[in-house]
Protein backbone atom coordinates (compact mmCIF):
# COMPACT_ATOMS: atom_id res chain seq x y z
CA UNK A 1 0.00 0.00 0.00
CA UNK A 2 1.49 3.45 -0.90
CA UNK A 3 2.32 5.76 1.89
CA UNK A 4 0.22 8.47 3.52
CA UNK A 5 0.99 11.56 1.93
CA UNK A 6 -0.59 13.62 5.03
CA UNK A 7 2.68 14.28 7.19
CA UNK A 8 4.54 15.09 4.15
CA UNK A 9 6.29 19.07 4.28
CA UNK A 10 7.96 20.91 2.01
CA UNK A 11 11.26 23.19 3.10
CA UNK A 12 11.83 25.65 0.41
CA UNK A 13 15.60 27.06 0.39
CA UNK A 14 15.75 30.69 0.05
CA UNK A 15 18.18 32.43 2.43
CA UNK A 16 21.00 32.74 0.12
CA UNK A 17 22.17 36.16 -0.88
CA UNK A 18 22.45 35.81 -4.39
CA UNK A 19 25.74 37.04 -4.77
CA UNK A 20 26.28 35.95 -8.48
CA UNK A 21 22.67 37.83 -9.47
CA UNK A 22 23.11 41.25 -7.59
CA UNK A 23 19.89 41.63 -6.71
CA UNK A 24 17.62 39.08 -4.63
CA UNK A 25 16.70 36.29 -7.23
CA UNK A 26 14.21 34.96 -4.76
CA UNK A 27 12.13 38.07 -6.25
CA UNK A 28 13.29 37.82 -9.93
CA UNK A 29 10.07 38.05 -11.49
CA UNK A 30 9.26 34.55 -13.73
CA UNK A 31 5.23 34.61 -15.68
CA UNK A 32 4.55 37.30 -13.43
CA UNK A 33 5.41 36.68 -9.87
CA UNK A 34 8.68 36.72 -7.86
CA UNK A 35 10.84 33.19 -7.55
CA UNK A 36 10.06 32.49 -4.47
CA UNK A 37 6.21 32.78 -5.34
CA UNK A 38 6.34 30.43 -7.99
CA UNK A 39 8.15 27.94 -5.84
CA UNK A 40 5.68 28.10 -2.91
CA UNK A 41 2.64 27.97 -5.29
CA UNK A 42 4.06 24.40 -6.57
CA UNK A 43 4.54 23.32 -3.12
CA UNK A 44 1.75 23.89 -2.26
CA UNK A 45 -0.49 22.63 -4.61
CA UNK A 46 1.14 19.40 -3.74
CA UNK A 47 1.45 19.89 -0.13
CA UNK A 48 -1.25 22.43 1.25
CA UNK A 49 -0.20 24.41 4.17
CA UNK A 50 2.49 21.85 5.01
CA UNK A 51 5.13 23.82 3.83
CA UNK A 52 8.47 25.81 5.19
CA UNK A 53 10.09 28.71 3.36
CA UNK A 54 13.74 29.92 5.12
CA UNK A 55 14.98 33.04 4.69
CA UNK A 56 17.98 34.36 5.35
CA UNK A 57 19.81 37.32 3.22
CA UNK A 58 16.74 40.07 2.18
CA UNK A 59 14.68 38.34 4.74
CA UNK A 60 12.38 42.03 4.95
CA UNK A 61 12.07 42.52 1.16
CA UNK A 62 11.39 38.96 0.48
CA UNK A 63 8.27 39.02 3.23
CA UNK A 64 7.20 42.43 1.71
CA UNK A 65 7.04 41.18 -1.54
CA UNK A 66 5.97 37.52 -1.26
CA UNK A 67 2.35 36.24 0.07
CA UNK A 68 3.70 33.24 2.22
CA UNK A 69 -0.18 32.15 2.53
CA UNK A 70 -0.14 29.70 5.43
CA UNK A 71 3.28 28.50 5.01
CA UNK A 72 5.59 28.76 7.82
CA UNK A 73 8.96 31.08 7.51
CA UNK A 74 11.76 30.70 9.56
CA UNK A 75 14.97 32.55 9.62
CA UNK A 76 18.61 31.48 8.85
CA UNK A 77 20.88 33.43 10.88
CA UNK A 78 24.08 32.17 10.01
CA UNK A 79 22.61 31.63 6.29
CA UNK A 80 26.26 33.25 5.10
CA UNK A 81 27.97 29.85 6.74
CA UNK A 82 25.88 27.95 3.47
CA UNK A 83 22.83 25.77 2.34
CA UNK A 84 23.63 23.36 5.22
CA UNK A 85 22.47 25.78 7.80
CA UNK A 86 19.36 26.40 5.73
CA UNK A 87 18.66 22.66 5.19
CA UNK A 88 19.11 22.30 9.43
CA UNK A 89 17.03 25.45 9.93
CA UNK A 90 14.44 23.81 7.84
CA UNK A 91 14.57 20.32 9.43
CA UNK A 92 14.43 21.70 12.80
CA UNK A 93 11.11 23.55 11.68
CA UNK A 94 8.53 20.66 10.43
CA UNK A 95 7.13 18.98 13.07
CA UNK A 96 8.18 15.78 15.17
CA UNK A 97 4.95 13.50 12.76
CA UNK A 98 6.90 14.71 9.85
CA UNK A 99 6.94 11.06 7.40
CA UNK A 100 9.28 12.83 4.92
CA UNK A 101 10.61 16.23 3.57
CA UNK A 102 10.49 17.82 -0.21
CA UNK A 103 13.34 19.28 -0.10
CA UNK A 104 13.02 22.23 -3.02
CA UNK A 105 15.31 25.82 -3.84
CA UNK A 106 13.32 29.24 -4.70
CA UNK A 107 15.42 28.79 -8.21
CA UNK A 108 14.71 26.31 -10.15
CA UNK A 109 11.26 28.26 -12.39
CA UNK A 110 10.99 25.32 -15.16
CA UNK A 111 9.83 22.58 -11.88
CA UNK A 112 5.93 22.26 -12.06
CA UNK A 113 3.36 21.06 -9.35
CA UNK A 114 3.19 17.43 -11.13
CA UNK A 115 6.92 17.68 -11.20
CA UNK A 116 7.11 17.39 -7.39
CA UNK A 117 3.87 14.97 -7.77
CA UNK A 118 5.99 12.60 -9.67
CA UNK A 119 8.71 13.03 -6.96
CA UNK A 120 5.95 12.38 -4.23
CA UNK A 121 4.44 8.97 -5.78
CA UNK A 122 7.71 7.80 -6.26
CA UNK A 123 8.22 8.24 -2.58
CA UNK A 124 4.69 6.77 -1.80
CA UNK A 125 6.03 3.62 -3.38
CA UNK A 126 9.22 3.07 -1.68
CA UNK A 127 9.02 5.02 1.86
CA UNK A 128 11.89 4.23 2.96
CA UNK A 129 14.27 5.67 0.16
CA UNK A 130 15.40 8.89 -0.64
CA UNK A 131 14.03 10.31 -4.15
CA UNK A 132 16.22 13.02 -6.80
CA UNK A 133 15.65 14.80 -9.19
CA UNK A 134 18.01 12.88 -12.32
CA UNK A 135 19.40 15.20 -14.54
CA UNK A 136 21.97 15.35 -17.45
CA UNK A 137 24.84 13.94 -15.66
CA UNK A 138 23.56 14.51 -12.10
CA UNK A 139 20.86 14.26 -9.54
CA UNK A 140 19.78 16.19 -6.57
CA UNK A 141 17.02 18.62 -5.40
CA UNK A 142 14.03 18.68 -5.79
CA UNK A 143 14.21 15.22 -3.56
CA UNK A 144 12.26 13.64 -0.86
CA UNK A 145 14.23 12.77 1.76
CA UNK A 146 12.11 9.98 4.57
CA UNK A 147 12.26 10.84 8.69
CA UNK A 148 14.96 8.56 8.92
CA UNK A 149 17.34 10.74 7.22
CA UNK A 150 16.48 14.23 9.21
CA UNK A 151 19.44 13.80 11.57
CA UNK A 152 21.49 13.43 9.06
CA UNK A 153 20.64 16.47 6.96
CA UNK A 154 20.17 18.04 10.47
CA UNK A 155 23.87 17.43 10.43
CA UNK A 156 25.26 18.65 7.05
CA UNK A 157 27.60 21.42 7.34
CA UNK A 158 29.14 23.75 4.52
CA UNK A 159 27.82 25.46 1.10
CA UNK A 160 27.21 21.59 -0.42
CA UNK A 161 23.82 21.47 0.50
CA UNK A 162 22.61 17.68 0.98
CA UNK A 163 24.67 16.61 -2.04
CA UNK A 164 27.02 14.73 0.09
CA UNK A 165 24.19 12.82 2.07
CA UNK A 166 22.72 11.97 -1.63
CA UNK A 167 26.49 10.62 -3.14
CA UNK A 168 26.53 8.54 -0.04
CA UNK A 169 23.67 6.82 -0.51
CA UNK A 170 23.93 7.09 -3.95
CA UNK A 171 22.95 3.01 -4.75
CA UNK A 172 19.61 3.02 -2.98
CA UNK A 173 18.50 5.82 -4.34
CA UNK A 174 15.40 5.90 -6.33
CA UNK A 175 16.14 8.51 -9.43
CA UNK A 176 13.12 10.40 -11.45
CA UNK A 177 14.09 11.84 -14.49
CA UNK A 178 13.44 15.54 -14.43
CA UNK A 179 15.21 18.40 -17.10
CA UNK A 180 13.31 20.72 -16.05
CA UNK A 181 15.86 20.71 -12.43
CA UNK A 182 18.74 21.47 -14.41
CA UNK A 183 17.97 24.97 -14.71
CA UNK A 184 19.02 26.66 -11.83
CA UNK A 185 19.30 30.57 -11.79
CA UNK A 186 22.68 31.71 -10.32
CA UNK A 187 23.57 34.57 -12.77
CA UNK A 188 22.06 37.20 -15.13
CA UNK A 189 23.41 34.88 -18.32
CA UNK A 190 20.99 32.20 -16.77
CA UNK A 191 17.92 34.63 -16.05
CA UNK A 192 18.11 35.81 -20.24
CA UNK A 193 18.28 31.71 -20.65
CA UNK A 194 14.92 31.50 -18.75
CA UNK A 195 13.18 34.19 -20.46
CA UNK A 196 14.57 33.02 -24.18
CA UNK A 197 12.83 29.30 -23.38
CA UNK A 198 9.43 31.17 -22.24
CA UNK A 199 9.82 32.75 -25.58
CA UNK A 200 10.33 29.83 -27.70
Amino acid sequence: MPAAMDNVHAVILAAGASSRMGSPKQLLIWQERPLLAHALANAQAVLAERTVVVLGANAEAIKAAVDFNSSKVVLNPSWADGMAGSIRAGIQAVPDTASAVLLMLCDQPLISAAHLQSLLSAWQNAPERIVVSQYAESFGVPAVFPAAYFAQLASLTGDRGAKPLLLRFEDTLVKVPLLEAELDVDTTSDYQRLHALNEM
